[in-house]
């Protein structure tokens, strides 16, 4: 079940950030910084957050739904519980991100990828991403561009 991100979730969604051991480092940052730096990312109003539940917290996301540069829907959180990959259930979690939180607001989708993150990079290229370009963000990290365009 998807459920926004209020602050009733914060200690759950702030303990499964600190599990994501791997993530954080691809991220180039100690499991705390993590935690911390999404954390106070889902409690801005300017993004929707997610997070996705069975019982536990199984996966976040974060979504700013137009971009006040290029106007697209940018995802810019991606989170599935490491413990559950290579299971498919991370595909089956973002086809509903997808069609209930996407599709309904805009037809194209951008995303940033660490240019070391294959893994991250084969999974959205089979979710009909396609490389745009290189950018910086905002912390100063190197990422690809990642796009999807529905038609």
């Amino acid at each position: 079940m998807i459920h926004v991100y209020d602050a009733t979730w914060r200690d759950a969604v702030a303990a499964f950030l600190l599990q994501q051991r791997s993530f954080a480092e691809l991220n180039g940052q100690a499991p705390e910084t993590f935690r911390d730096e999404n954390v106070a990312d889902f409690e801005t109003e300017e993004t929707v957050s997610l997070v996705f539940e069975d019982g536990d917290v199984i996966a976040v996301a974060d979504l700013l739904k137009k971009h006040p540069v290029d106007g697209s829907l940018w995802l810019g959180l991606f989170v599935v519980d490491e413990r559950l990959h290579g299971t498919g259930i991370a595909t089956r979690l973002y086809e509903q991100l997808e069609q209930t939180y996407m599709r309904p607001f805009q037809t194209v989708f951008r995303l940033g990828v660490l240019p070391h993150n294959e893994r991250a990079r084969r999974f959205w290229e089979r979710q009909g991403y396609v490389y745009e370009k290189d950018s910086i963000t905002a912390r100063g990290d190197h990422v690809h561009v990642l796009k999807k365009v529905i038609s």
